[in-house]
């Protein structure tokens, strides 16, 4: 099974830690209000990378990788990306350390994306472990096939300091 679809390891209920390799990046980014991202904004350069990706023509490219930094009052910023065999066209490029993760799969089961993310900080205070937002606040991966007409599927990740697999942070 690939890294993109196993599931985390130590996996409890819906949720569970998993790591990422450090990766490059090409993609757009955006920054604007939350209502922007809402209304569309976000959804509308996802699709772009989407677009990006599909036309390489590659067998086998990994998910849509958002980024997002909640860094400014009533707002922040947002990249999605692919990573890819070092093509990037047009789009800007970004290099991601390796990092561990708090991730659980979202779909129209779960409810609203906002309050499964809160029910992860809650599962992650309960087990000791610690928001990281030295780097970056939330990454989501969607499926290269994702509808974003649709209802979100996706997997939601929030960065958490970085130890031992098992260890609790």
């Amino acid at each position: 099974m690939c890294q993109w679809c196993a599931p985390p390891v130590l996996a409890a209920d819906e949720f569970g830690l998993t790591e990422r390799p450090a990766q490059r990046l090409v993609g757009l980014s955006w920054e604007g209000t939350h209502a922007q991202a809402r209304d569309g904004a976000t959804r509308k350069l996802l699709t772009e990378v989407q677009d990006f990706a599909l036309g390489l023509g590659d067998a086998w490219i990994g998910p849509i990788i958002a980024l997002s930094w909640n860094d400014r009052p009533q707002g922040g910023r947002f990249f999605a990306g692919v990573e890819t065999a070092g093509r990037a066209g047009n789009l800007m490029g970004m290099d991601l350390t390796a990092m561990r993760f708090v991730t659980g799969w979202h779909d129209d089961k779960h409810g609203e994306v906002p309050d499964h993310y809160e029910r992860m900080l809650w599962w992650m205070g309960a087990n000791g472990h610690r928001w990281d937002k030295q780097r970056l606040h939330h990454r989501e991966e969607y499926p290269l096939h994702a509808d974003f007409s649709a209802d979100p599927v996706l997997r939601l990740m929030l960065p958490v300091l970085a130890g031992p697999v098992g260890a609790q942070a």
